[in-house]
């Protein structure tokens, strides 16, 4: 078993070089604008791919998972990626809508024991592309998931179901919770099932963090990257809390090599076919006279120069995914710098698609203002 895993290792190594020799000036002049900006804006850390109908044509890592220790980040190691969970959830949906577990139309009410008046005629879709109205809950972050659901319930909703679109997390919480009824176990447990395991992404988790009386416990997750921003020319650790009623919406770590197997197997047609990604995935409804910024599925869409694409960022760019179906390209930019802005992706496609009209310019903000 050993000598045959050797084997398929080193031929998954040559393929990846020889599709990486084939893209040699690209990748090159990528890697120089890449390097450059880390060093312009004082990035902590960064990884790097691209993909391309299944291959890899790049894929790279820059700077430390963590200084405490002065350990350099790799291809396994585990980013905090936030909002960019929700690719992820999309991709759930997209599997279970193809095995017809529920239908984008169905009502919220068939899966949410005495759903409010207020509540009728709300759809699934109208949680996962944000216009269902219920605002995000306010209480206490440790709380159960049931707990929060009939607290979201008793709450007025922000507009009426349709009529306007925000971006909260208290839909997603509500898709979570529909999610478990269905597929009768836990979110996390759903998503290494469904998702990640097929897919072959070995590397991620949530780290469930929880009160235990007085004090605080999570699950282990390997070669986890810490999280920085610069507070007085110091680069300074922090930490979101993500309460495990919002991991439809954010809090996962996943390690570059998991996100390249993702977006393989999503090429490699693995749990539904390319047909029906590019049949719902990048498809937008319209939200009074105007169409969605989300997707059916819950993607962030849009198009550069009439390529469209679906993807998410989070955190703002601890995560940030595009993907272009009709392209046959995906980009994958995971960081730590908790102040990078999402800009590195579209910035990196310009050198793989020729004529692309986008400024090459990476940007950060200052975190320590928007904490004040």
């Amino acid at each position: 078993m050993k000598q045959i895993l050797f084997i398929l290792t080193f031929f998954l190594n040559q393929y990846i070089c020889l599709a990486q020799t084939n893209y040699k000036k690209q990748n090159d002049s990528a890697e120089v604008f890449i390097q450059q900006t880390i060093k312009d804006l004082n990035v902590s850390g960064l990884a790097v791919a691209v993909i391309k109908d299944g291959k890899v044509l790049k894929m790279s890592c820059y700077g430390k998972a963590n200084y405490d220790w002065n350990l350099k980040i790799d291809a396994h190691t585990n980013f905090q990626i936030a909002s960019t969970t929700k690719l992820l959830t999309s991709t759930l949906v997209m599997k279970s809508l193809y095995n017809k577990k529920f239908a984008l139309d169905d009502l919220v009410s068939n899966y949410v024991e005495n759903a409010p008046n207020s509540w009728q005629g709300m759809k699934i879709r109208h949680l996962l592309n944000h216009t269902s109205g219920i605002r995000d809950f306010k209480g206490d972050r440790y709380t159960s998931t049931d707990k929060v659901v009939n607290s979201l319930k008793d709450s007025t909703l922000a507009y009426p179901t349709g009529t306007k679109q925000a971006y909260m997390s208290g839909d997603f919480t509500i898709l979570l919770h529909i999610l478990e009824k269905i597929y009768k176990m836990p979110y996390p447990e759903i998503l290494r099932t469904e998702i990640t395991n097929p897919l072959r992404m070995k590397d991620g988790a949530f780290d469930r963090e929880r009160m235990v009386s007085e004090w605080m416990e999570t699950d282990s997750v390997h070669n986890k990257a810490s999280t920085y921003y610069v507070k007085n020319g110091k680069r300074i650790p922090y930490k979101f809390f993500y309460p495990q009623f919002t991991y439809t919406a954010g809090g996962y770590f996943a390690s570059l090599t998991d996100l390249v197997n993702w977006a393989i197997g999503i090429d490699e047609e693995i749990l539904f076919p390319s047909v029906f990604e590019k049949s719902i995935a990048y498809k937008a409804d319209t939200v009074g006279t105007t169409k969605s910024g989300f997707s059916q599925i819950g993607l962030s869409i849009g198009d550069f120069n009439g390529m469209r694409f679906g993807g998410h960022s989070g955190g703002p760019a601890l995560g940030d995914v595009l993907r272009f179906p009709d392209e046959k390209i995906t980009i994958i930019i995971l960081s730590n710098d908790g102040e990078l802005l999402p800009y590195f992706a579209p910035a990196i496609l310009t050198f793989y698609v020729p004529g692309l009209f986008f400024e090459r310019k990476v940007t950060k903000f200052k975190r320590t203002q928007a904490l004040k």
